[in-house]
């Protein structure tokens, strides 16, 4: 996305807050006035290829006046818009500060816990591309009161459109009234700025009152207050994690601190990594993330073999990508395949895939196989589930689909006609070939083909993690075998599948927070829950990290690179004061939930190549460390590591 605006926003829920003042700049916010059975001063928001969908005004289910409005029953593809906004431009003066308030909540809402989108879409005067800003709201059974505080607008802004939309494919419904937008004064600023901050809670579990028998591996095991990191000796411990780096390496690498390197140490990464492990050990880390190159191993191995202290690590082995050019991923009904770069999905009966996979993980493995400071394996990162069901269509997928619907109506053709001919559409096949000819697809949630879609799409995922767990064991029996690392974007995917995945020893979560106040919110919590309830299994966080405005690499001007502004800027705090505050609060809050044994920063070293800016590190680009973060996250990690009392 070219040419992104960033201004700083937070979403408040509250039940109590003071009234904004002011003129409120939104026509028809309540839904009072209609015309045809609309809301005057606003339309809809539909994507093409949603099949079915409520956008309408509600006189059943109301904050005040006479009307919500209702956006439910959404079947449609994941990340579609559904929804409704302003139908006229909200004139805007950018050196102002805007506050928008408005009331929602839902009704059988039970696919994922944040489902519902507000978006502002900024025209800017110098550039001919709107600017898209969003945040995701969780669910709620209440009427519930969101405060968002628009506090940094581009100098060119002319205009804006507020607009409300289901994100994810749902049988339940939101409703939304009493919208306000106004202009922001001072004593609601600094009244929201002392609200914002968010209580913290205390890491449970005491790791020097657990006992453990020592297996010369990594694993994990629960006592009575919680799940536990075990380490080769038995002790119990807590993954606080960070990504080691090397300047200049990989794709998005810093430019800058890539010449740096040339002039301190003379482009010696081995050298250089000996200095960023002191620091990381330093500042109170005790494990490498799952990124972290070859040279931060050898050092961990040395400082094991001399029984001093070592950050143990892991590594992702990514099976399921193994680039644009193969034909072996998932297919739906046009051939399309479930190949996003970084984020493919296989067709799990592919021999090809599977041999790939095997070489890809036996050449691996290899290195760390005998290690046991090495702690293991996450299979894959962030794959893209997003309606799996309807990529049932891979060369060696269709044939097992077919064979599963053969079974399932006893090779009887016309015991699958009656079943899945209603009012979305007839079925006369002749045979059962005529399916892989004809490629349908569900329609609606009551289409009577989407149960045995998505039975089968159980029957994928099932396949998928059987053949990856069972060949990774195989190759590797003594080191833990962590699920792929599932990120917030495709959760929404995964509620008629996660209890197949407690097939993994761990199961491992990318989450980054919104920043609708400091720390993770109910939804990011509640998805960390749900997770661990539907597989009994411990979670460790893959990933997750929090940028702030005053790092310089959100700015609005031109870029000598004509860089993109990056995506984290939607969750950046204005300064690193700010963002220090969001370390501290997000890991008591992970280090206070009993099934979870860990968490990974990312990372130490900012973003700043050609392609990508970002304040993702800890360190910038001239190779200082942010002082203020890093002086939070020593005193937070060190605090842990006390409070539970950690061996390491």
């Amino acid at each position: 996305m070219k040419n992104l605006i960033y201004f700083c926003t937070l979403l408040i829920f509250s039940y109590q807050f003071p009234n904004v003042k002011g003129q409120n700049m939104i026509l028809n916010p309540g839904f009072e006035e209609l015309t045809n059975d609309f809301p005057y001063g606003w339309v809809r928001i539909i994507t093409e290829g949603v099949n079915s969908y409520y956008v309408r005004a509600s006189d059943e289910t109301i904050h005040s006046g006479t009307h919500s409005m209702e956006i439910g029953r959404v079947f449609a593809e994941a990340w579609e818009s559904t929804g409704f906004k302003t139908a006229a431009p909200i004139f805007i003066e950018p050196e102002k500060k805007y506050l928008l308030s408005f009331w929602y909540k839902m009704e059988g809402m039970d696919e994922f816990p944040k489902p519902l989108i507000i978006r502002f879409r900024v025209t800017r005067q110098q550039q001919s591309t709107p600017f898209v800003y969003r945040k995701m709201l969780s669910t709620t059974n209440e009427w519930t009161y969101i405060y968002w505080l628009l506090d940094t607008l581009p100098p060119d802004a002319i205009s804006m459109e507020l607009a409300f939309y289901l994100w994810i494919r749902t049988k339940g419904s939101v409703f939304i009234d009493d919208i306000e937008l106004n202009e922001a004064n001072q004593t609601e600023i600094a009244e929201y700025q002392e609200w914002r901050k968010t209580p913290l809670p205390q890491p449970v579990g005491n790791a020097s009152s657990t006992s453990f028998q020592g297996t010369g591996n990594f694993r994990v095991l629960e006592d009575d207050e919680r799940w536990w990191l075990v380490d080769p000796a038995g002790r119990a411990t807590w993954a606080i994690a960070c990504m080691g780096e090397i300047p200049g390496q990989g794709e998005n690498s810093n430019i800058k601190l890539k010449k740096w390197l040339e002039k301190e140490y003379g482009g010696d990464r081995n050298k250089y990594a000996r200095l960023q492990y002191e620091l990381l050990e330093k500042w109170g880390f005790n494990s490498l993330a799952g990124w972290t190159p070859d040279p931060y191993a050898r050092i961990t191995e040395e400082k094991f073999s001399k029984e001093i202290r070592y950050m143990p690590m892991y590594r992702v082995l990514d099976l399921s990508n193994m680039g644009e050019d193969k034909g072996y991923y998932a297919k739906d009904n046009n051939g399309q395949e479930k190949n996003e770069p970084g984020h493919s999905f296989p067709d799990p009966f592919n021999p090809e895939w599977r041999q790939n996979a095997y070489n890809k993980a036996s050449t691996m493995i290899t290195q760390f196989r005998n290690k046991p400071w090495f702690a293991g394996w996450f299979i894959d990162n962030e794959i893209d589930f997003s309606s799996l069901f309807r990529y049932v269509w891979g060369e060696y997928s269709a044939q097992e689909f077919i064979q599963f619907l053969r079974n399932k109506y006893n090779n009887n053709i016309n015991t699958l006609n009656e079943a899945w001919t209603s009012r979305f559409g007839s079925y006369n096949y002749t045979s059962f070939n005529d399916i892989l000819s004809d490629k349908p697809e569900p329609a609606e949630w009551d289409d009577p083909l989407f149960i045995d879609f998505t039975a089968f799409e159980r029957i994928m995922i099932q396949e998928y993690i059987d053949y990856t767990y069972n060949m990774v064991k195989n190759l590797d029996p003594r080191h833990l075998i962590i699920s792929n690392r599932f990120d917030l974007g495709n959760m929404m995917c995964l509620y008629r599948t996660i209890d197949l995945w407690s097939r993994y020893d761990v199961i491992a979560v990318n989450i980054y927070p919104e920043n609708l106040y400091i720390g993770f919110d109910r939804g990011e919590l509640e998805i960390l829950d749900w997770i661990h309830k539907q597989t009994g299994r411990p979670v460790i966080i893959g990933e997750w990290s929090v940028p702030a405005v005053d790092s310089k690499l959100y700015e609005f001007g031109p870029d000598p690179y004509n860089r993109p502004m990056h995506g984290s800027w939607s969750q950046a705090m204005m300064t690193q004061d700010e963002r220090s505050e969001v370390y501290r609060t997000c890991m008591l809050q992970l280090a206070s939930k009993p099934y979870i044994i860990g968490a990974a920063w990312f990372k130490t070293l900012d973003i700043d190549s050609k392609t990508k800016r970002a304040n993702r590190g800890l360190i910038n680009s001239e190779h200082n460390p942010y002082k203020e973060m890093v002086k939070m996250v020593c005193i937070t990690n060190n605090e842990i590591i006390e409070k539970m009392n950690l061996p390491w």
